[in-house]
């Protein structure tokens, strides 16, 4: 794994740089990014374009050593811009367009900003597209952060209404599909269709899912507008764009599988442990589809600023942040950044360096870190190398958005009825990998899907066919519920598949109650699906109950897991109770389980054996590790 430094030379004084990209070669960096902020830097005014001091910052960088990955800076257009065109910024469900002096404040629909952030790649291309220190690049910057993938312009509206009029042709079949005649919801005309804004209640479920399309879709045309320019001038470079890892504003399959490369940007502070790290590094290898190729883009050195509490970042878990991103199949990590600004909004954002230029602790553990995998790639290069899982995870953000929609409990999300999975699959030793519903599925011995919620004939036929090809299928709770317009399926759940598993769903309960899975003792979780056999014991295929709900409630004894042949549900959601019931699945599929205790991830790499512990921050393999980390 290539390490590196986010660097914005714009900002600082340019007798620092050559300075500063010398200390980045001297720690081991390879890589730093730049460029993606500083649109009004590059043209401060109308036609008035001036690339020479990127240039030099360019030529500094390559005459260190380091590979320059080139940001276009779409995501902060300049004030003269939005001064003159103020149809760009991008308009609140109020009616309150964003002010200038931030970031992601621009509509994806408007023309202008389309035209604008196209001609400034177009700008870049041309200048530095063959220059031999730009080894990749980066379109925009966490698009869809701050929820800036939607907006309610009058630009937006009109194109809303267009993508679903193409969509389902006819208003018939759109009222149809959305079932409007509830709350006499039904369209007499296209011009009737708004955007979802708020009333006395929640909009429709269907007209909110479609929004999240629409947006996504905006989003990710505009993007690709960029990468095409890109590609035709700079061939034979990966172009990526960086999503923050936890966001679900727009489809990050779309946005990176085009690519064929993935890049997240990774705050371990802004999420709940390295349990979620773990799931959301896996979750960008699967976003860039077949190919498993991802980078973290940004990876927090030290405290950030924008958390609640951001909290210290202890001696040592640097280093443990970046080898877990190496040992999840991360093929580059950048640190955010190199020195923290002295102005602006990210002040308290610590980098590689202090204010005054002075090495902090990110900077001492990722020279550390950068020996470490040196050594290792020389040595031992199989134990950098990501296998494929024989487990995947399904995963798609249309299931995020119709569950963030009607959530039907205060908080719950997708994640948290997928990352616990994950979590329970790590906690026995194994590799997973996340894919999505569109994947081929035949090449893994077990496929789970938890909150799989949409149902739809092709995920169906996914499944069937991993089925016949000798998986296991295991489906978690809240799967194949809704239909793809988000609205409940009137047959036996799981839909298109209760007849196969000879049981369906009888109760899909936010959980309350004290309420365990027998065998053991782990608690349920926030939801559980309470299960009912279909089919007589006598059966030519008989159902296996695998577990039963316990604790003092009326669901004690009532049906948690079954399986019947080569397809399982399991009703309950934590990762305790998951844990509890994929054990004898997973060994009766020929997979070695190892349990590891919660906070140390167990890797088999190359048939070495490597314990990453996050609580004692040690990572111990063979060959052995330097253990003085920090």
């Amino acid at each position: 794994m290539k390490l590196g430094a986010c660097w914005y030379p714009e900002q600082h004084p340019e007798s620092r740089w050559g300075d500063d990209v010398r200390r980045m070669s001297a720690a081991g960096l390879t890589l730093v990014r730049l460029g993606e902020f500083a649109w009004a830097a590059l043209e401060p005014a109308p036609g008035e374009m001036d690339l020479a001091w990127l240039a030099r910052a360019i030529d500094m960088a390559a005459e260190a050593g380091l590979g320059v990955v080139l940001g276009t800076p779409s995501a902060a257009p300049p004030r003269w811009l939005i001064r003159s065109h103020p149809e760009i910024r991008l308009v609140d469900v109020d009616g309150s367009p964003r002010a200038a002096g931030s970031r992601r404040m621009t509509c994806p629909t408007a023309p202008v900003y389309r035209e604008s952030s196209a001609r400034m790649a177009r700008a870049l291309v041309e200048r530095f597209g063959h220059h031999p220190g730009v080894v990749a690049w980066q379109i925009d910057n966490e698009p869809g952060n701050h929820d800036s993938a939607r907006c309610w312009c009058p630009a937006c509206e009109t194109a809303f209404r267009a993508w679903v009029a193409a969509r389902y042709g006819e208003l018939a079949r759109l009222n149809d599909a959305w079932g409007t005649a509830f709350w006499s919801g039904q369209y007499g005309s296209w011009d009737e269709l708004e955007l979802p804004r708020r009333s006395s209640t929640v909009q429709s479920p269907s007209l909110l899912l479609a929004h999240r399309r629409f947006a996504s879709h905006q989003v990710v045309s505009g993007l690709a507008e960029q990468r095409a320019i890109i590609a035709a001038g700079s061939a034979g470079r990966d172009i990526l764009v960086n999503t923050y890892w936890d966001d679900t504003f727009v489809d990050a399959r779309d946005v990176h599988e085009p690519a064929g490369i993935a890049a997240i940007d990774a705050y371990p502070h802004g999420v709940d442990g390295p349990e979620a790290n773990a799931y959301l590094l896996d979750l960008a290898r699967g976003s860039a589809g077949p190919s498993g190729r991802a980078w973290v883009m940004e990876q927090q050195p030290g405290p950030i600023n924008w958390t609640a509490l951001n909290p210290p970042v202890p001696p040592g878990q640097v280093r443990a942040w970046g080898w877990q991103a190496a040992l999840h199949g991360m093929e580059a990590s950048l640190f955010f950044s190199w020195r923290p600004t002295r102005s602006g909004q990210e002040q308290y954002h610590s980098g590689l360096v202090r204010h005054d230029g002075t090495d902090d602790r990110g900077l001492i553990e990722a020279a550390v870190l950068a020996r470490e995998l040196r050594a290792v790639a020389d040595s031992a290069p199989e134990m950098l190398a990501r296998p494929r899982a024989r487990i995947a995870i399904l995963h798609a953000y249309e299931d995020a958005w119709a569950i963030e929609i009607d959530p039907h409990q205060a908080g719950l999300t997708h994640r948290s009825l997928v990352q616990p999975v994950h979590a329970a699959v790590h906690r026995l030793g194994l590799d997973a990998d996340i894919l999505g519903p569109r994947d081929d599925l035949t090449g893994h011995t077990v496929v789970i899907a938890p909150a799989l919620h949409l149902m739809s004939e092709d995920r169906l036929r996914r499944l069937r066919e991993a089925i016949a090809a000798g998986a296991l299928v295991i489906l978690g709770p809240r799967s194949l519920v809704k239909d793809l317009d988000d609205c409940w399926l009137e047959t036996p759940l799981p839909g298109g598949l209760a007849a196969t598993l000879g049981a369906h769903v009888v109760e899909s309960l936010s959980q309350t109650l004290p309420v365990t899975v027998v065998p053991g003792d782990a608690a349920a979780g926030p939801w559980t699906d309470v299960l009912e056999v279909d089919v007589a014991d006598d059966d030519p295929e008989p159902v296996e109950v695998l577990a039963r709900y316990g604790g003092p409630s009326y669901l004690a004894g009532s049906i948690a897991a079954l399986r019947r042949g080569d397809l399982a549900y399991v009703g309950a959601s934590s990762a305790e109770a998951w844990s509890t019931i994929l054990a004898p699945l997973l060994i009766g599929r020929g997979l070695a389980v190892l349990p590891a205790r919660v906070g140390v991830e167990r890797f088999e790499r190359g048939g070495r054996r490597i314990v990453l512990d996050h609580v004692a921050l040690t990572i111990k393999g063979s060959p052995e590790l330097d253990p003085g980390a920090a």
